[in-house]
């Protein structure tokens, strides 16, 4: 039974090529210790996110033996229990509910209505980059700030606190990397914050931020509970920023480490989504599917998966998957759109897609318009990759501006 090795953070695609020329899914072990299956070709990923049998919900008996845990508590424990309950952890019918009550606050329209507030906060920090001078790391301050300043202003809570949210936030994604106690503390503290905001809201008045949306959403008389606006709000915190931050961090490295790209892009900006689209398959910035378990035995590609068992979909690996996409390890932006799966498939396909897609395009064309002399200020091998096995992305991305960023 494989595991997963130190190099995997580094170099993913590698392992994953590997695997995918011996077949489909793999039984592989956790850092736990438990045994899970990687789904790592597109057509088994596909079946995967979309099979009803396999299922999220972590409040269950079955998910519990899947992980290893004993039966007959069927909570998730008091770390995490008042943050679990949201879209990412819920099968149908109550997927479906809860979709359906939180999907008008992302209507495209609305999401499309932020860009101009996108754009001034992008010159915003490239006008103190630009302040700042010399080299500077990418990720604290342009690819961060920007997304957490945009979720911080939708959910009508202080910009002040994005240094909290951002250490909560690598926690709760990087568990291997923090003590058992620092989890408890950063899921209370994150519960807690959301809660106290959520009172507030109710006491002060509902206002024009989408805590007060969730809190007034109703469908058939339908209205989410105060756990299911609690779990909402703190998914929406860390999913709307997290996906951006790597997905901005990553198109960057990738665009730098060709120097002679990067500068055609200058040019170019009309080119962006085209390459935002093809760098969601080629290095998105989600690689692992967040957990599944199987209720009932199973087949993906010609291997048997028995009940309760824990189910990962390697979406980087799915992405790269040579039968689908021709040269898949190479970055060719020129490729036809369709067809990865960065935003997932099926009934947990993103609901903040369009929001990421919106930050990374605005975030990128500024950055390229008005620094058309940037450059790595370190080569790959001094990268740190995150130790996480759902988030592609780098702990920092130190870049020289060359000279102040253009006029605008």
């Amino acid at each position: 039974m494989r595991q997963l090795s130190q190099d995997f953070f580094r170099t993913p695609y590698a392992f994953y090529a590997e695997l995918r020329a011996e077949g489909p899914v793999h039984a592989i072990e956790l850092s736990s210790g438990v045994r899970a299956w990687l789904v790592v070709d597109l057509d088994a990923a596909r079946e995967a996110l979309r099979d009803p049998s396999i299922r999220k919900d972590p409040h269950t008996e079955a998910s519990r033996r899947a992980r290893g845990l004993p039966t007959g508590d069927t909570g998730v424990g008091a770390v995490n229990a008042r943050l679990s309950y949201h879209l990412l952890n819920t099968d149908p019918p109550e997927h479906a509910r809860l979709r359906r009550l939180v999907t008008p606050a992302f209507a495209p329209a609305r999401i499309e209505a932020l860009a101009p507030r996108v754009l001034a906060i992008a010159d915003e920090l490239l006008d103190r980059m630009a302040a700042d001078g010399g080299r500077v790391d990418l990720l604290s301050e342009y690819a961060f700030p920007l997304p957490i300043t945009v979720i911080c202003e939708l959910l009508g809570v202080p910009v002040a606190d994005r240094a909290e949210f951002r250490e909560w936030s690598r926690i709760i994604v990087e568990p291997s990397t923090a003590t058992e106690e620092e989890m408890r503390q950063a899921t209370a503290a994150i519960a807690d914050y959301f809660e106290r905001l959520i009172a507030r809201r109710r006491a002060e008045g509902l206002g024009e931020d989408l805590v007060s949306d969730l809190i007034a959403a109703k469908a058939d008389g339908d209205r989410l509970t105060d756990d299911e606006l609690t779990s909402m709000v703190f998914l929406i915190l860390v999913a709307g920023h997290e996906t951006t931050v790597n997905l901005i961090g990553n198109t960057v490295l990738t665009l730098l480490s060709d120097p002679a790209r990067y500068r055609a892009l200058h040019g170019n900006p009309e080119d962006v989504p085209a390459l935002i689209e093809e760098m969601l398959r080629y290095d998105g910035p989600v690689n692992v599917a967040t957990l599944r378990y199987t209720t009932a035995p199973i087949t993906l590609g010609d291997i048997e998966i028995p009940a309760d068992e824990l189910v990962l979909v390697a979406l980087g690996s799915a992405n790269h998957d040579e039968r689908r996409f021709n040269a898949a390890a190479d970055f060719d932006p020129r490729r036809p759109a369709s067809g990865h799966l960065a935003f997932g498939h099926g009934i947990h396909y993103c609901l903040g897609a369009g929001l990421a897609r919106l930050e990374a395009r605005i975030a990128i064309t500024r950055l390229v318009e008005r620094c058309p002399d940037l450059r790595l200020a370190a080569d790959g091998g001094e990268l740190r990759w995150r130790e996480s096995i759902l988030i592609r992305g780098l702990h920092d991305l130190p870049v020289e501006l060359a000279g102040a960023p253009a006029l605008r």
